[in-house]
């Protein structure tokens, strides 16, 4: 302490010895986007390009027997227990990366036997279409992956929410679900529509009575559905995370 004072000419009031901590991380450069090893429960999150706020899943990592793999290409996906996309800084532009390189079929075609979830800019990708009016990203419009019923515009204004729901509604494999509280946080540019029919379902409720999020259950069919919400951390509260796992362990 004597010689740090000395060297750096500020008071020192101890010193803390080095340790590896879990700090929940922002940077594309982290060493969890390389991990490649299966757990008896295998989640599969498609790394996008511009991809941000990928620390929901993170409680997933901290369960015994889970893996969250981080893929970006097709040969990597395989055939996981369940597929996330998550949030991104250009939600045109990785759309269209899915597009080009073939993630987008895969996961399309996976998702008649394999849950699919996406959450905030992965959610919008779910959708029938992506409105780019102001070109706050690529200018253009997009036609979204089709395997959610939603249509998404892009705005001009930044949504920045910190949010308070229950989960509700939900059939199928997420049944378990139902009835269980969250909060969490949504941080997006563009507004979302749910089209109306009998092959949609609320996923979340949030209790100023929005509905920021969809389930699509095709009716009479075994696929195990397609799921988004625009609500970052909704995975961590109370035992979510654990009833998701154990809901695909059960399947």
């Amino acid at each position: 302490i004597v010689m740090l004072e000395e060297r750096g000419h500020v008071p020192v009031a101890g010193v803390i010895p080095y340790m590896k901590v879990a700090i929940e991380e922002e940077d594309s450069l982290s060493e969890k986007l390389e991990q490649s090893q299966k757990g008896l429960i295998d989640l599969a999150v498609i790394r996008l390009p511009r991809m941000s706020n990928y620390t929901d899943f993170d409680v997933f990592e901290q369960l015994s027997g889970v893996s969250v793999r981080y893929v970006h290409n097709v040969r990597e996906l395989e055939t996981p227990d369940c597929i996330f996309l998550p949030g991104s800084k250009n939600t045109i532009g990785d759309l269209l990366w899915m597009r080009q390189s073939g993630i987008e079929a895969a996961v399309k075609k996976l998702s008649k036997t394999t849950p699919v979830i996406g959450i905030c800019g992965g959610f919008q990708m779910l959708g029938e279409s992506i409105a780019d009016p102001f070109g706050i990203e690529q200018g253009m419009d997009a036609p979204g992956m089709g395997l959610l019923p939603i249509q998404t515009t892009l705005t001009k204004e930044k949504t920045r929410l910190q949010v308070t729901g229950t989960i509700d509604h939900l059939s199928g494999v997420w049944s378990c679900l139902n009835g269980s509280p969250y909060e969490g946080y949504e941080i997006h540019m563009g507004k979302t529509t749910v089209s109306t029919g009998e092959h949609q379902t609320p996923l979340v409720q949030l209790a100023d009575g929005r509905t920021d999020g969809v389930q699509r259950m095709e009716k009479g069919s075994e696929a195990p559905g397609v799921y988004g919400s625009y609500v970052h951390g909704i995975f961590d509260d109370g035992d979510i995370a654990v009833r998701i796992v154990q809901a695909l362990a059960d399947k």
